[in-house]
């Protein structure tokens, strides 16, 4: 650590000290990660850095692709903004030199839920209050990209690591499009009783002291990474309620890295507006009757490679018009999402639609027609498969099966399943899926075949 008083004026005209190769500028410092989701087990590593600051363990947003076994390349070539470890920094009395970074990783096995009893200050109509508060703060004109509730800006559940500390993170990701500058957006939650960290060179640019008591701390940044630059701005605040808000946004546009706008669509004061806002920490209230987030979908296509165009949030509303004349025998659907896997299909779920049966519908495009099965005389389904006057192929299965009552317990009552898949010849792929557990019994495959084929069904 050393005083300000010592750095030399900046203005002056002595030549300035070049920076030392080895200490490059850190990059968001808490959101160097890689994610690998294997039979619901997630493995993080992330750059942890030295200092009393919280640490926060991140994930990017879920990729659309489907998931590949495909090794990513072992080899990078990196190259960091470069700083000066003596340059003063705005707001800080003292700054301390860094220390070389380390790394960790952390393992979490099943789906995390929102009502952990381990993080009380967290459930679902908080991650909803939360992310609603979050749309409002973003600057007149931006948007968020049509994605899944997961990469929508929605706050997440969080991941349980079995830590005695029950700190816990929520974590919101998404694209947000503002004018010509697209990227993307991250904000972290995290409830956290350590101090305020020191000054500390290459970590932040400026120091902001809010007039209600909330520290921030800026950072406006590049990294490149096999040439391809990526630009990156954050803000982290420190409030005295005991929460620690992280909010960053960058240039980086896609999935697979390397198509970057180069233009950040959130700006500094941007940043500090949302990791300001009080309705994001972890005492504010939440409005009674607030209900949880959508937990997202998967179709039975979702693991299939995606072949067709991504699918709009357009097209998506002109689908709900569609499914919004149709009688369900009981609640209507709600607003088609992206599934968690692809940007070409769409899904959705009607709980207690006729009779107590559940149904699950996913529309994808860029299908081709599935090929003919030989029976199965073992699982004892019965399968049609025919082929109407206009080229659409007509698939249906129906089954009836006593699940396996696993280690957790369960329902192990009979249960029955209906479904139906439909392949226009344009390659629209509809499937209908209903389920029942007894005494309730699955919708009928007639009607779930009149749903398949609605009029206008078809992307």
């Amino acid at each position: 650590m050393y005083d300000m008083a010592s750095v030399t004026d900046p203005q002056s005209d002595e030549p300035a000290e070049e920076p030392t190769p080895s200490r490059t500028k850190r990059l968001s410092t808490y959101g160097l990660v890689a994610v690998s989701v294997v039979a619901l087990a997630v493995v993080i590593v992330g750059l942890t850095l030295p200092g009393p600051e919280p640490e926060l363990t991140t994930a990017p947003p879920p990729s659309t692709e489907a998931p590949s076994s495909a090794a990513a390349p072992t080899e990078n070539k990196v190259v960091d903004e470069p700083f000066d470890p003596k340059a003063p920094i705005p707001g800080c009395d003292t700054v301390e030199v860094p220390d070389e970074p380390t790394y960790s990783s952390r393992v979490t096995t099943g789906r995390p839920g929102y009502d952990n009893p381990k993080f009380p200050w967290f459930n679902g109509p908080k991650a909803t209050a939360m992310s609603t508060a979050l749309a409002q703060d973003l600057p007149a004109g931006a948007e968020i990209d049509f994605a899944s509730p997961s990469a929508s800006l929605v706050f997440q559940p969080i991941s349980d690591f079995g830590d005695d500390d029950p700190t816990g993170t929520t974590n919101a990701y998404g694209s947000v499009s503002n004018g010509d500058a697209r990227g993307g957006v991250q904000i972290a939650v995290q409830k956290s009783s350590r101090p305020i960290p020191p000054c500390v060179a290459g970590q932040l640019d400026e120091r902001r002291s809010l007039p209600d008591g909330v520290v921030v701390d800026l950072q406006d940044t590049w990294r490149e990474i096999n040439g391809t630059r990526t630009n990156t701005r954050s803000a982290s605040a420190y409030v005295p309620d005991g929460s620690w808000i992280y909010a960053s946004s960058n240039d980086s546009v896609g999935n697979t890295g390397g198509q970057n706008s180069g233009r950040i669509p959130l700006t500094i004061d941007d940043l500090v507006r949302i990791a300001g806002d009080p309705r994001l920490r972890v005492t504010a209230a939440v409005t009674a009757g607030t209900p949880a987030p959508s937990q997202g979908c998967s179709g039975p296509s979702a693991f299939d490679s995606a072949n067709g165009p991504a699918v709009t949030r357009e097209q998506a509303k002109r689908l709900d018009r569609v499914l919004a004349t149709i009688d369900f025998g009981g609640p209507s659907p709600g607003p088609l999402q992206l599934t968690d896997f692809s940007d070409d299909a769409l899904c959705v779920s009607v709980p207690d639609a006729m009779g107590g049966a559940t149904i699950d519908i996913a529309i994808a495009g860029g299908r081709t027609p599935p090929a003919e099965e030989r029976p199965d005389p073992v699982s004892g389904a019965q399968k049609t498969r025919r082929v109407l006057q206009d080229g659409t192929v007509v698939q249906t299965l129906f089954a009836n099966y006593a699940p396996a009552l696993g280690p957790d317990g369960g329902d192990s009552r009979p249960q029955s399943a209906n479904s139906v898949v439909v392949t226009r010849p344009g390659g629209t792929e509809i499937t209908i899926r209903s389920s029942a557990v007894s005494p309730n019994s699955a919708t009928p495959l007639e009607r779930l075949e009149s749903i398949a084929l609605t009029p206008g069904l078809e992307l």
